[in-house]
């Protein structure tokens, strides 16, 4: 859309912080929008006369005297749906009725909600169809609650990464957008000037929550000069004036009943001492003033906290002992000056006028396309302990080891929006509906960059690849996200970034060509971008195709379940991922000597291996994608999943290497000539038809351990130097997800003069794996003829 004309804020008188992110909004909105008419609505006043009054009664009662009440709603609202869906619902009528009349008076073509019910009201009219224009929600707590977020929004800003995976969590699929601080322009960095005894500023909220006296005496005990504010409270100001008469150092504390100006109170400070985390936070980081939670208050200020804490941008400190302790340690002007370093970097990528401005695009509505069953299959196959996520470790030699972050995030910006793959996110579900993508023009670095790097090595986050690569792929990866970087550099000079993608978005050809599309230098992609066969058409070619379909559906029947094998049982958390790089020139020199491909030469070597290693059964029924790209005019740049699967049973008994490789070819060959790819998609494409809530189960029926006991690809890669930020790919070690109740999925990539191997593992399956690196390396020995040695 264009600029706005009328712009209307939707705030809450709940404590100042929601104001203060609303005067920020105007203060951005008016320089930018010239001429914009914007109006402010209290979300309490339309919900009732009394309503604000008795909401902050409530509040303020349950903070000084129930807080255990306090921290058990904020519980039950993240950990109880029923009790989450009953507050949105109750919360959400109540102040949507009440936001309508302010709507149709002022008829504003953007809405800016800076308070949780006010967004909670705002998603209720969305969902009843009675708010048109875009509507977002300004999140000004570092840590939101569920009732700040809702994916009938049109978008959310959040101020810290943490921030937005919280959001993400509290509403599946709405969309998040990590923004500058939520603070007027008054709050900048000050000239710094460095003096012994550091000047303290303590501020717990216009109500004053907490014990502020113990903050106040912990500071002075430290040496510090401290300048407090009661909130107009005058309990709070006899206690702080008692405090003063009988500290010794009690002369240095100046006790105001309230800052008429909190931005030149905050640059003249040294630190900043506060314990709820909310606006006063906020304008401290705006400024770079050292941050100390003191006693958080109960529930969103805990939250808060602990937000703050891990991203590194504050400390929490317990009693008036801790608060003395952290202002000590900062007395140093040099540990004073690394802190307010640091925070200075982080603010310099932050701009609210860009984030304000970015408002203006919202109008158009979200272009959304239903998910091809063989996408949606693994939307539902996931689990907890199974996230469905393909990716991959992109390895890096002679590239810098600084400025990744700030590389990555220019790539992302460059690139990303040209990338199908990489702008498609899971719009959010909705009951009966079949499950449709929603299209992200412009994908957010910040959201899709993490901001740190990892150091690897002994002392360093995680004391190998492998490790690290476990810890990258630990967790779900939301849909409604979509894909993720991280980059990591090693003690031996090696660099690399990895990726991962819900495999909902592609398959394992898709993804490594879109990776390599985002991040090379070259701007490449895999060879197999460019193979495109022309499609048959006719009624002659369609019977042809029903036919295969049917005896592909009867081959997959008759296989029948897989039975019993050492590689299934009850999934468990944690998947394990370790990775080998084989000589590829002895792949492919072994491969011609048998006269057989490299796929049926690697799945041979695994064969062995598991013959080995876990003394298997003659056979393991084994799932292997084939690619359906290269077939009816379909490239490997076209969107989602375009593989089917054969089943083939590996045969993992004592044999010869040469009788092995035979086998696994004769098998394959059988199952793609039976139609099994072709009768897979077909089977697929009937469960699209049905129900979701009938789709999750059958899928999750027919993708485990029920008929295959093993996951196994091999994939194409790129064979001439590729380079990313001037150093060259080494390797590409692939990532393959497990599916429920297999314990077992390894994935190969060629790539350059290795065939890089990764391998995941449920270790509640298989709990000792470090023996297949060797053994792949081994049985590939092995499989070489005589006088061609590996």
């Amino acid at each position: 859309m264009t600029d706005p004309q009328r712009l209307l804020l939707v705030t809450g008188s709940m404590g100042a912080g929601h104001h203060a992110a609303a005067r920020a909004v105007e203060e951005h909105a008016r320089r930018l929008w010239p001429g914009v008419e914007v109006a402010w609505t209290e979300t309490l006043d339309g919900m009732g006369p009394h309503t604000g009054p008795v909401f902050r009664a409530v509040y303020a009662g349950c903070i000084r005297y129930l807080p255990w009440l306090y921290e058990l709603y904020f519980r039950l609202l993240w950990h109880v749906p029923v009790f989450r869906a009953g507050t949105r619902a109750v919360i959400g009528r109540w102040s949507g009725r009440g936001l309508e009349p302010a709507l149709r008076e002022h008829r504003p073509d953007l809405v800016v909600a800076t308070f949780p019910e006010g967004i909670t009201g705002l998603a209720w009219l969305r969902h009843r169809g009675r708010l048109a224009v875009p509507a977002v929600a300004l999140v000004n707590d570092p840590a939101p609650h569920p009732l700040w977020a809702s994916p009938a929004l049109d978008l959310h800003l959040v101020s810290t990464e943490e921030g937005a995976a919280l959001l993400r969590r509290a509403a599946r699929g709405a969309p998040v957008r990590v923004a500058a601080l939520p603070v007027v322009s008054a709050f900048t960095p000050p000239e710094e000037a460095p003096r012994e005894r550091p000047r303290v500023l303590v501020s717990c909220g216009s109500l004053g929550f907490g014990d502020v006296a113990a903050a106040c005496a912990g500071a002075l005990d430290a040496g510090a000069t401290v300048l407090v504010t009661t909130g107009r409270l005058p309990a709070l100001r006899r206690r702080l004036e008692r405090l003063a008469g009988a500290h010794p150092d009690g002369a240095r504390l100046t006790v105001v009943d309230w800052i008429d100006d909190p931005a030149t109170a905050t640059r003249d400070s040294d630190l900043v001492i506060t314990n709820g985390g909310g606006a006063t936070a906020l304008e401290a980081l705006a400024c770079a003033r050292p941050l100390l939670l003191a006693d958080p208050i109960p529930g969103h200020g805990r939250a808060n906290a602990e937000v703050l804490a891990a991203a590194g941008l504050a400390r929490i400190c317990r009693g008036r002992a801790g608060v003395a302790e952290a202002v000590a340690e900062l007395r140093d002007p040099g540990a004073r000056a690394v802190v307010v370093k640091d925070l200075r970097r982080r603010l310099e990528a932050q701009d609210l006028d860009r984030d304000v401005a970015a408002l203006a695009g919202l109008g158009a509505p979200p272009v959304e396309e239903r998910l091809r069953p063989q996408d949606a299959l693994f939307v539902h196959a996931a689990t907890p302990e199974v996230p469905q996520q393909v990716g991959a470790r992109i390895t890096v030699e002679g590239a810098p080891a600084e400025g990744w972050v700030a590389h990555l995030d220019g790539l992302v910006r460059a690139r990303a929006s040209d990338l199908d793959l990489l702008t498609r996110v899971l719009a959010p579900p909705r009951p009966g509906r079949p499950l449709r993508w929603r299209h992200d023009p412009a994908p957010d670095p910040v959201a899709h960059v993490r901001r740190e790097v990892w150091r690897i090595g002994p002392e360093g986050d995680h004391p190998s690849w492998d490790a690290a690569v476990t810890a990258f792929f630990a967790d779900a990866l939301d849909p409604g996200l979509g894909w993720e970087l991280q980059a990591a550099c090693a003690d031996t000079g090696e660099a690399a970034v990895l990726a991962r993608v819900h495999h909902a978005l592609g398959d394992g050809l898709a993804v490594t060509d879109g990776l390599i599309r985002l991040l090379t230098d070259e701007n490449a992609g895999t060879p197999a971008a460019r193979m495109a066969a022309a499609a048959e058409g006719g009624r002659a070619a369609r019977l042809r195709h029903a036919l295969i379909v049917v005896r592909g559906v009867a081959s997959l029947a008759t296989a029948g379940p897989a039975g019993r094998s050492p590689l299934v049982g009850r999934s468990g958390p944690g998947p394990r991922r370790i990775a080998v790089d084989l000589d590829g020139s002895a792949v492919r020199r072994a491969a011609r000597a048998h006269g057989v491909g490299t796929t049926v030469l690697v799945l041979a070597a695994l064969a062995q291996t598991l013959h080995e290693e876990f003394d298997a059964p003659p056979r393991i029924r084994t799932m292997v994608p084939m690619t359906t790209r290269t077939r009816a005019g379909v490239g490997s740049r076209a969107g989602g999943n375009r593989t089917a699967a054969v089943s083939v049973d590996l045969p993992t008994g004592p044999m010869t290497p040469a009788d092995r490789i035979a086998r696994v070819e004769a098998a394959l060959t059988e199952g793609s000539s039976a139609g099994q790819p072709e009768g897979a998609a077909a089977v697929l494409a009937a469960l699209g038809l049905l129900p979701g809530r009938v789709q999750a189960p059958l899928v999750r029926l027919v993708y485990g351990r029920r008929f295959f006991h093993l996951l196994a690809s091999v994939m194409p890669g790129a064979r001439r130097p590729l380079h990313l930020r001037g150093g060259l790919i080494t390797t590409v070690q692939p990532v393959l997800p497990l599916a429920d109740g297999v314990g077992l999925a390894v994935g190969a990539l060629h790539w350059g003069r290795h065939t890089c191997v990764g391998i995941t593992a449920d270790p509640a399956i298989l709990p000792v794996i470090e023996g297949i690196p060797a053994g792949l390396r081994r049985s590939l020995g092995s499989m070489q003829l005589p006088g061609r040695p590996y």
